[in-house]
């Protein structure tokens, strides 16, 4: 367990979750779910398993200061600065670099910040299990059980095996199937979904770097010199943004053989827009989710969100309801995937 690291992706932006996310406050910064920040409930389930001085955050470099300050039990050293987001493979090839200098032996524990899982006991459990069967497999993912044929989600098939063990070994994947496929997978009971949470050698991940991803391997090995040079940040920052902009799904586990797949014993959600922050909290008699204050008459299905005063709702139905910064947002929950475009469309004043 003492080469067991944590790292936290953190380099997103939230857009979907204006006006309470922004350019300066992002998603995993702020309380979504209660009073403390998505990334501080990530860290606070990892430091029973994984101690603070073994947990690097990624984040870009607009946000550095807010984690520092908001993060104080993460050492500064630990801080890992994506000079611009290239997705999830420049993430955690550039992590893997930094890991490497720390620890020759190391095993990558990597994970979103901006997850909701219910129960921290069980998710650490899951996560043993995954330690304990990365012997003899290229890598872990961590599934999930499907309770609703969800289209919207990436999904792994994984045969069960003869045997009872922790472990399944994973068949293929599959990004965001059809309705009507969706619902077989869920029927078939061989299917997980994605929980974007993996668990390899670290030196094995920079091999699957060299094998499936060639030129990203090639940028990672003329950044590795580099790292630590505060007078190659320039140097550093134009070789990462010529990185391929792809995820570490799609860029190399879908291309990698000997994967296993642990089933996860806690309830999770990526809580992707407003909609779906109610999948993660609890509602009244008629549906409706609120955070802060709310006052309701013959109102139903609503998502309320104020981090100030009061909202009150009459007569409506399935709407998302967000006061936050001195800002408001009205939209139906069926349109809070689309909330890109509507932020797109804001002048930095607003914003």
């Amino acid at each position: 367990m003492d080469t067991v690291y944590a790292v936290i992706m953190a380099g997103g932006r939230g857009e979907r979750f204006w006006p309470l996310s922004t350019e300066r406050n992002p998603k995993p910064f702020v309380p979504l779910l209660g009073t403390t920040s998505l990334i501080q409930d990530t860290i606070r389930r990892l430091i029973p398993l994984v101690p603070a001085e073994r947990i690097l955050v990624s984040i870009g470099e607009a946000h550095l200061g807010i984690a520092r300050e908001r993060l104080p039990q993460i050492p500064s050293a630990n801080f890992i600065v994506e000079p611009v987001g290239r997705d999830t493979s420049a993430c955690l090839g550039l992590c893997a670099l930094h890991l490497e200098k720390l620890d020759p032996d190391a095993i990558m524990l990597a994970l979103p910040a901006d997850h909701y899982i219910s129960d921290p006991v069980k998710f650490r459990s899951t996560i043993q299990k995954g330690i304990r069967s990365l012997p003899g497999a290229t890598g872990i993912v961590f599934g999930i059980v499907p309770d609703r044929p969800d289209p919207s989600y990436g999904y792994v098939r994984a045969e069960k095996p003869a045997v009872c063990a922790d472990a399944w070994p994973v068949v293929r994947f599959v990004e965001k199937p059809n309705p009507k496929q969706a619902a077989e997978y869920l029927s078939s009971g061989r299917y997980f979904w994605n929980s974007g949470i993996f668990l390899w050698q670290n030196r094995t991940l920079l091999e699957l770097f060299q094998k499936h991803m060639p030129g990203t391997y090639r940028g990672l090995q003329a950044l590795r010199p580099l790292l630590g040079r505060s007078e190659a940040r320039a140097e550093i920052a134009r070789i990462f943004s010529e990185l391929e902009r792809i995820s570490i799904d799609f860029g190399i586990l879908e291309k990698t053989s000997g994967l296993r797949l642990v089933p996860a014993e806690f309830a999770w959600d990526d809580i992707g827009n407003w909609a779906s922050l109610a999948r993660a909290l609890p509602s009244d008699a008629l549906g409706n989710v609120a955070q802060g204050q709310h006052v309701s008459v013959e109102s139903t299905g609503c998502l309320i969100f104020s981090d100030a005063g009061v909202v009150a709702t009459l007569g409506v139905s399935d709407l998302v309801v967000v006061h936050a910064n001195g800002k408001v947002l009205v939209c139906s929950k069926d349109r809070a995937t689309d909330l890109k475009r509507l932020v797109s469309l804001l002048t930095p004043q607003l914003l």
